[in-house]
């Protein structure tokens, strides 16, 4: 059961709903629910635009943002590339990282399939995600309406790594990596939002959006290490590092 609600400041003819409270993932204390719309086609791409800035995340054709009551704990978080400078840590990353090579295909296989529910029952066993068969993952894919690409990343041409990302105005938007567990090592989570500021910058993207971030959640922690990264606090994108957090 959803409720229909108000327009978004008028402005648009799409339709927003609430989804039922549900067990959040993160914090099972909490009751999570969503202010969700539908994505109908490629002439919503400029409405993407709009709301990922705003906080907006994609699941399939679906955009939706966290609207839990009492609780704000999941605050959208992104990448300037432009300002984006490797430390230490990330540069040896890079460096290991030398050894992959990057493919960019439009395609959903059952290769990337088998590499996707691998990572889910190493990562996250407990998550509905595990009952994903392949019609769901191609549809994370290639039902989205807009332009949304695989990045494959392989060692002596075995997939090792995989994110779908959406390629957007000017940003990319990492929907969902995936990685091997065999190649923990190599920090594949963090190469790969590396290596996306790195090729962002050839397609003139400026942002890198990652999602949610939530403070004291180890499983996030990662995201906030990049010294360009910014946090939406009230409406407005601030940069983390003069946020004490």
């Amino acid at each position: 059961m959803v409720t229909k609600l108000n327009k978004l400041e008028n402005t648009h003819k799409e339709d927003f709903y609430i989804s039922d409270s549900t067990e959040c993932v993160y914090q099972p204390d909490q009751k999570e629910r969503k202010l969700f719309t539908f994505i109908k086609g490629s002439k919503d791409k400029d409405f993407y635009n709009l709301l990922i800035s705003r906080g907006f995340r994609r699941s399939q054709n679906i955009l939706y943002n966290q609207v839990c009551e009492g609780c704000n704990k999941c605050i959208p978080i992104r990448i300037k590339t432009n300002n984006f400078k490797a430390k230490k840590n990330q540069k040896r990353i890079l460096s290991k990282g030398k050894i992959f090579q990057r493919n960019i295909t439009e395609k959903a296989t059952y290769e990337q399939f088998y590499l996707f529910k691998e990572y889910l029952n190493y990562k996250h066993p407990d998550s509905e995600m595990n009952d994903m068969i392949f019609a769901d993952y191609y549809s994370m894919v290639k039902n989205t309406g807009i332009d949304t690409k695989i990045i494959e990343y392989r060692l002596d041409n075995v997939l090792v790594s995989s994110c779908i990302t959406d390629f957007l105005d000017n940003a990319l938007s990492m929907v969902y990596s995936f990685y091997s567990p065999y190649a923990n090592k190599y920090s594949l989570g963090k190469y790969m939002i590396l290596d996306h500021i790195k090729f962002g910058k050839k397609y003139d993207k400026e942002i890198i959006y990652l999602g949610y971030w939530i403070n004291g959640c180890k499983e996030m922690e990662y995201k906030k290490n990049f010294n360009s990264s910014e946090i939406l606090i009230n409406g407005e994108w601030i940069n983390y590092e003069k946020e004490n957090y």
